[in-house]
């Protein structure tokens, strides 16, 4: 069901994985935007959940050959 060969398999998981790692770590915002000389950085939970529904979708989804 999963091929991890596929690079969007990979990708996916490391989004799965960086949402995991915010939760765990007590990300409680709902949304919070910083814009700073380097750019603009988003987080919160929003931001969260749309990293986590990329995720999932590019885990499950088939590359075409």
């Amino acid at each position: 069901m999963i091929d991890f060969k596929q690079k969007s398999t990979q990708t996916g998981l490391v989004l799965i994985a960086s949402v995991a790692t915010g939760i765990l770590t007590g990300n409680t915002e709902l949304a919070d935007v910083t814009i700073g000389e380097s750019g603009v950085q988003a987080s919160g939970a929003i931001p969260a959940v749309a990293a986590m529904l990329i995720g999932l979708w590019d885990t499950f989804r088939k590359e075409k050959k």
